[in-house]
């Protein structure tokens, strides 16, 4: 108790003296301040294992809210955080990382693509002459090197690739094998929670109850909102991918808490249509009809949900006539210019990554146009040619292919919420046809979870035996 006095006079005091000498802003050094006291608080009385799975939690949570940056986006910085904490934790307890095989591909291309764009670089006279614009020499010349885009953006893209399952499968580690699954069901709730947060945030905007968005982006978005995320088009994937995650927080709980994640779906429902992007709409519906059908429960309310959807849509027409073409509007689906001008926008960038394949068909042009086809597909062969188009690929099916065998081997908890996340990645898979979003945070976090379910399996190996260890695509040691 002495000790916690002398500490609390020590805070007051050094609280004083920046107030007084105006070094630094107070209420900044009051925040850091409760921030390290709560981050004391946690370690003292849980242990640094439940702080490194808190600031897991927390960025998983804000993973989606891209929009929001402190130097990086938020999920960035508590995850890197996290994974020191995790990582710290599980030397001094003597761990041993179990991390399925099929992580590894996709960063290894990675780090292969950025070396040999920094090493051979694509001849510059092609880069400067992309999408049929002319350039002169002297232009061409003063144009700068892509080489610090293609490395900003390898390093973007290995955080969510591979510090986020390693730090998820660190967090598995530190559990015992009973409550491994309570603990991703605990991440994947943040997940979705975090986006509900956004989408509510796009809601309240939208009815201009609230103007939060607009602190955080200056780009007009043409009356369409974008929530915590960067752009509408985020807002709108990152629900939808949440949604089939949603639903089986829907089916799987009961009371109150299925109350609250009815709510939960409102919001998630809310913040697509605010968003006013066709292809996060067309996600949510696939996806959430996926998982109703993979669901045992979700099958016997499918013609229910069928019926009530179309009484309520005939109700619709019926009592507001112009309902529909106002909603066919502002959805983009009907009668919308800004529809027409992306359709044809995204027709010339689809020709360019074409272009961009055919130029390097092995190693890509680099990573500094790893967005810029508005297909992931097309992308990943574009900036990183069959190299990383194929480690994508062994990365993506690995993943799907461990949630589908614990949904097989698995019953009760463990089986739904692989079910779900599979449902969810495999969505992302499919909207990337018409989509870019490729290497942001929100993105991969079905894709850690099921890895941190497929390391759930591992069997603990004692610190004395040999420190590698392979490990097989269903987590287990071979």
């Amino acid at each position: 108790m002495r000790v916690l006095g002398v500490v609390t006079a020590l805070v007051v005091a050094g609280l004083l003296v920046l107030d007084a000498t105006r070094l630094v802003d107070v209420r900044i050094a009051a925040a850091v301040v409760a921030v390290v006291v709560v981050v004391g608080l946690v370690v003292v009385v849980r242990g640094p294992g439940d702080l490194g799975v808190a600031l897991l939690a927390l960025a998983v949570g804000t993973a989606t809210w891209n929009g929001i940056s402190l130097g990086l986006p938020l999920g960035h910085l508590f995850l890197a955080v996290a994974l020191v904490v995790l990582a710290l934790t599980a030397v001094g307890r003597g761990r041993h990382l179990a991390v399925p095989r099929w992580v590894w591909p996709l960063p290894a291309a990675l780090v292969a693509v950025m070396a040999a764009s920094m090493v051979l670089p694509i001849d510059r006279g092609y880069l400067t002459s992309r999408f049929g614009v002319p350039v002169d020499a002297a232009t061409a010349a003063a144009i700068p090197s892509p080489g610090i885009a293609n490395l900003l953006n390898g390093v973007r893209w290995i955080v969510p690739a591979l510090a986020l399952p390693v730090a998820v499968c660190l967090a598995v580690a530190d559990r015992a094998p009973g409550s491994r699954t309570r603990l991703l069901r605990g991440l994947a709730a943040a997940w979705v929670l975090g986006a509900a947060a956004s989408a509510a945030v796009a809601v309240t905007d939208g009815l201009g109850l609230t103007a939060i968005s607009a602190h955080f982006i200056s780009v007009d978005v043409g009356g369409r909102q974008a929530g915590l995320t960067a752009q509408p088009n985020h807002l709108a994937l990152s629900a939808g991918l949440a949604a089939p995650v949603v639903v089986w927080f829907l089916l799987s709980t009961r009371g109150r808490e299925r109350v609250g994640w009815a709510a939960v779906t409102a919001l998630v429902l809310g913040g697509i249509l605010e968003s006013g992007s066709r292809g996060g709409l067309a996600i949510a519906c696939g996806a959430v009809l996926v998982a109703l059908l993979v669901d045992r429960v979700g099958r016997r309310l499918l013609v229910p949900l069928a019926g009530a959807a179309i009484g309520a849509a005939t109700l619709l027409v019926a009592f507001f006539p112009t309902m529909l073409d106002r909603l066919g509007t502002e959805l983009r689906l009907t009668g919308a210019e800004s529809a027409a001008e992306s359709d044809a926008i995204r027709a010339r960038i689809h020709s360019q990554a074409l272009a961009d394949i055919a130029e390097s068909p092995l190693r890509g042009i680099g990573l500094h146009v790893m967005t810029e086809g508005h297909n992931i597909w097309l992308q990943l062969a574009a900036s990183g040619g069959a190299l990383l188009f194929v480690a994508f690929l062994v990365t993506a099916v690995g993943a799907l292919a461990d949630g589908v065998a614990a949904v097989r081997m698995s019953t009760g908890t463990t089986a739904g919420l692989a079910r779900a996340l599979v449902v969810a990645f495999g969505a992302w898979l499919a909207v990337g046809v018409v989509e870019n979003q490729i290497a942001d945070l929100y993105l991969y976090v079905p894709l850690a979870l099921l890895a941190g379910l497929a390391s759930s399996v591992a069997r603990p190996i004692p610190a004395a035996q040999a420190p590698q260890t392979l490990v097989r695509s269903s987590g287990e040691p071979s």
